[in-house]
């Protein structure tokens, strides 16, 4: 668990959006990245890597804009490193000379993308794809999420195929039978995900009912229901929920506090172990009635998933460890994060 903690405007959502940026370039998925350059770390099923990556400047944009852009830049450079205990195995090197591949060199590569995603079939390279695909952004606001199935997953394309043709649930059952629905679905949007959940998976969708139902006493049930579209060649997919003496209400009118809620639960038991989970403003829509519930159902689950989270809000600051915090700064247009058990002033004051 890790949250960014600092004042407005030092950079907090840059954090997040960088780290939205590097997913994408590693899922193929490349928006505007001119000029850029980067050295992540990260680890997947106990396994530490070192991800470096440079690129040319064709042009000048807002590099963190969420507009596709029609020209795509080059990547001059780029380096895959594993750590093997006090060693390190170069997995991938690719320079403007050369591209190197297990220590073997390989015709030119595709310039616009990066060899992570070129090479995403290899078995060195599989772990890393799939920790890519692990990182979850809710990014998104509960309108914006609404009856939509978000044309740019294009690796969403076979299941959203599949869910024109669903008739009966032994069709579902069939789609999910041979692969592990956690890893298949974690790119999909939280209205497909419950869908699947909801009729394959009944316990695990029961398990987002009750924790709802609990914040929410008001409600006694919730439920995904699919409809042909007026058109008939698309299927609709979306949210009801049932209040006590009330019939069923739509998607499109439930508050956006509540709606909210069930996206981040829905997130959250779906998602398969080892992921992250990347939300920027988390009280955002929220009541207080919701935040004890919802900080308590993170520090539950940050055992198998990793949250990293911003907050302005004094509840949540104040009952998540202040050992999880991490400090953001801004000094021109440079931001520094520093961890809070590094700081000796806070470990002082907390004890």
């Amino acid at each position: 668990l890790n949250l960014l903690v600092g004042g407005s405007g030092v950079g907090k959502t840059r954090i997040l959006r960088a780290l939205h940026l590097i997913c994408n370039v590693a899922k193929g998925r490349n928006r505007n990245i001119d000029d850029l350059e980067w050295s992540i770390n990260f680890s997947h099923l106990e396994q530490d890597y070192r991800w470096e990556l440079k690129s040319s400047s064709t042009k000048k944009e807002e590099i963190f804009s969420d507009v596709n852009e029609s020209k795509q830049t080059e990547i001059v450079y780029e380096k895959l490193v594993r750590y093997d205990g006090d060693s390190e195995l170069e997995i991938l090197l690719r320079t403007h000379l050369e591209s190197k591949f297990n220590n073997e060199k390989l015709p030119k590569l595709k310039r616009t993308e990066s060899a992570i995603n070129l090479l995403s079939e290899e078995d060195l390279i599989i772990p890393v794809r799939k920790a890519f695909k692990r990182l979850i952004f809710n990014f998104e606001t509960a309108e914006s999420q609404r009856f939509t199935f978000a044309d740019d997953y294009d690796d969403m394309t076979t299941i959203i195929n599949g869910l024109k043709e669903i008739t009966t649930i032994n069709n579902l059952k069939k789609i999910t039978a041979n692969s592990s629905f956690k890893e298949v679905f974690a790119g999909a949007l939280p209205v497909i995900k419950a869908f699947w959940l909801q009729e394959t998976f009944p316990d695990d969708f029961k398990e987002i009912k009750e924790y709802y139902i609990n914040i929410f006493p008001q409600v006694n049930n919730v439920r995904v229901t699919s409809e042909k579209c007026l058109n008939g060649d698309n299927v609709l997919i979306f949210f009801e929920i049932e209040e006590v003496g009330l019939e069923w209400i739509p998607q499109k009118q439930i508050s956006s506090g509540m709606f909210r809620t069930l996206i981040f639960l829905v997130q959250v038991i779906s998602a398969p172990k080892e992921s992250v989970i990347l939300i920027d403003e988390f009280e955002n829509s929220l009541g207080i009635n919701c935040m004890p519930d919802l900080t308590d159902f993170i520090l539950d689950k940050s055992s198998d998933i990793q949250f990293i989270l911003t907050s302005h809000h004094p509840y949540i600051i104040n009952n998540i460890p202040w050992k999880t915090w991490q400090i953001v700064s801004k000094s021109g247009n440079k931001v520094k994060v520093r961890k809070a058990s590094d700081i000796p002033a806070l470990d002082t004051a907390s004890s």
